[in-house]
């Protein structure tokens, strides 16, 4: 009897069981994958993609795939014995290769040579932007987070930026807004949190998504108080925009150092949303994004003690006091636009807008290098006064 005969004689009442056994299997393993991948992020490399590299005077093609095909400004380091970064400007198609022409260089970028590029632009220390650091720590209950100084041209320790990468990335995917935090008069540390790469693994390795990691953020403005500094400004890409905005909370006590303004890039707001959405990503049909995103959250919970209420910044919009700059890219598949859309619109008062038409997750500088420079700089000159 064939499978198709063996189904037509089967009681419809079973099939429909075994439907429901197959569908609940499917979302609770999905919803295992999501739970782990929402509390792991020690992830060792900067994202980025290793193609050969054709050099013609100040152009250079490059093999056709998702990083050099990315929209707006590239970096790319070839691989030792070379040494050397540069800055690749927009694409157009040579043929079958991408062109793009160099606009920054430092060292050698020679033909021939394999090299790492991508849209992070950096995946270094600030060494490759030929800026002066210092390697540091800053000392929290949970142990020792490991930190780049990086201190104003003037020499002064006056107002310093602290600067907070995202879930799963590295302090270098904040180097590329270096430079305007230099000429803004600003210090800058570069911090890392618990359990990201690098940083000192504490419990099961959970991350909470913003809520203990504030705990750091606070530990490192206490850093840049005893390190002479007397006032602040928070930096947050992704994960890192909810991080500093947590830090802002009561619970987290009073602050070492005033914070007179914030900037967000393509910030977590509502972590319930964004594990919705990216069901979505993936194409599945909408009631079971919205079944799996359920079972995400319940093991989240279960797993790790995770409080979404504790991080869920747009319900917490009305609390706010400092003033922000927002960034958010209309193509962003990993935190949904509409985060930053209702953020503005229920804090017209203190938010200074910028949607990003076009940029995908944390590259709204890219395209724009020139404009998202400028606005930062505009920004930091409104809410900590002039130049040092």
């Amino acid at each position: 009897m064939s499978i198709l005969d063996r189904l037509r004689f089967t009681p419809k009442r079973r099939i429909v069981g075994w439907a429901a056994v197959g569908y609940a299997a499917v979302i609770f393993v999905g919803a295992i994958a999501g739970a782990q991948i929402m509390l792991r992020a020690r992830s060792r490399w900067v994202p980025g993609e290793f193609v050969p590299v054709l050099r013609r005077g100040n152009d250079v093609l490059l093999p056709v795939s998702p990083e050099t095909l990315s929209r707006g400004v590239v970096g790319i380091v070839p691989l030792l014995p070379n040494k050397g970064h540069a800055v690749l400007g927009e694409h157009t198609l040579s043929g079958t290769l991408a062109r793009r022409t160099v606009q920054q260089e430092r060292g050698v970028l020679p033909t021939g040579s394999l090299a790492w590029v991508s849209s992070f632009v950096y995946n270094g220390t600030p060494e490759q932007l030929g800026i002066h650091f210092e390697d540091t720590h800053v000392t929290t209950e949970v142990g020792e987070m490991p930190a780049w100084h990086i201190p104003a041209m003037s020499g002064e320790r006056d107002a310093i930026a602290i600067v907070i990468h995202g879930h799963g990335g590295h302090r270098a995917q904040g180097l590329r807004v270096l430079a305007a935090l230099r000429r803004s008069g600003l210090a800058a540390l570069y911090v890392t949190f618990r359990n990201a790469h690098g940083a000192p693994r504490v419990g099961r390795g959970y991350l909470t998504l913003g809520d203990q990691e504030a705990d750091d953020v606070v530990a490192a403005l206490r850093w840049a108080h005893e390190a002479g500094y007397k006032r602040a400004l928070l930096y947050g890409f992704s994960m890192g925009g909810n991080i500093a905005l947590s830090a802002l909370r009561p619970k987290h006590g009073p602050l070492p150092l005033p914070v007179l303004g914030i900037v967000l890039d393509g910030p977590a707001l509502d972590w319930r949303d964004v594990i919705r959405a990216n069901g979505r990503r993936y194409h599945l049909p909408a009631f079971m994004a919205r079944h799996m995103g359920r079972v995400v959250q319940v093991l989240v919970k279960r797993s790790s003690g995770q409080d979404f209420d504790a991080v869920d910044q747009l319900a917490a919009a009305r609390s706010f006091t400092r003033p922000i700059l927002l960034f958010h890219g209309t193509r962003d598949g990993t935190i949904p636009v509409s985060q930053s859309d209702k953020l503005a619109a229920a804090r017209p008062d203190l938010v200074e807008y910028h949607r990003i038409e076009g940029a995908k997750h944390i590259r709204t500088w890219n395209l724009d290098p020139e404009k998202y420079e400028a606005a930062v700089e505009a920004f930091i000159e409104r809410v900590l006064g002039r130049k040092t």
